[in-house]
């Protein structure tokens, strides 16, 4: 055997065994979400969020009070998830839910990519106590988009109204193309998971 074609087989070798770290890697990575989970509260929201998703909200210039921003600080990730809260106002109150979400997709220069976008209620929350009593409404919306013009991105969001206190909770996940099915599933499990506290 020359030289040439063991180090073409160590090189095989050395990818085969890091797919196999990986895939353990993110086995243990679910698993660990489940059990790690820290709970973070925004207004009336309580969500479960991944013990790896740091939050770096005094990073950026908003309003702490009801605005949270998390990134991955353990990784160079091109990801971020935002929770938003805002009264409703004179602006949306005579919209639906859904005119209110295309408002909040407009202002981020968002044009999704129709083929390969999802917009829906989550079956799961078919038997959510708040949903049923209509004490909340939601959309969600994921898919690929183009932002600003140029940048493709991996979108994910959900817009929650309050209609208890006349309120929404934008919460919205962005990453690259490549890494939306990295996070992705985390934050949507989050969403789906969230404890409303007002009964």
């Amino acid at each position: 055997m020359d030289f040439s074609r063991l180090i073409e087989w160590l090189i095989f070798g050395g990818i085969l065994l890091y797919a196999i770290y990986s895939m353990i890697a993110i086995k243990e990575e679910k698993q660990a979400y489940v059990e790690n989970a820290k709970e973070f509260e925004l207004k009336n929201f309580l969500f479960f969020l991944p013990s790896w998703w740091g939050n770096t909200t005094d990073q950026y210039e908003v309003d702490e009070s009801s605005h949270a921003i998390f990134e991955r600080t353990d990784t160079r990730y091109d990801w971020r998830a935002d929770f938003i809260w805002f009264k409703n106002d004179a602006h949306l109150a005579d919209l639906e839910l859904e005119e209110v979400l295309v408002k909040k997709l407009e202002e981020l220069k968002l044009v999704f990519d129709p083929e390969e976008t999802i917009i829906n209620t989550p079956s799961c929350f078919e038997e959510f106590i708040p949903y049923i009593e209509g004490r909340i409404d939601l959309i969600h919306i994921e898919g690929t988009a183009t932002e600003n013009v140029s940048e493709r991105v991996y979108f994910d969001c959900y817009l929650i109204k309050d209609n208890i206190n006349d309120a929404y909770l934008f919460a919205k996940s962005r990453s690259s193309i490549l890494n939306g099915a990295i996070e992705g599933p985390y934050f949507e499990e989050v969403l789906r998971t969230f404890e409303f506290l007002h009964q």
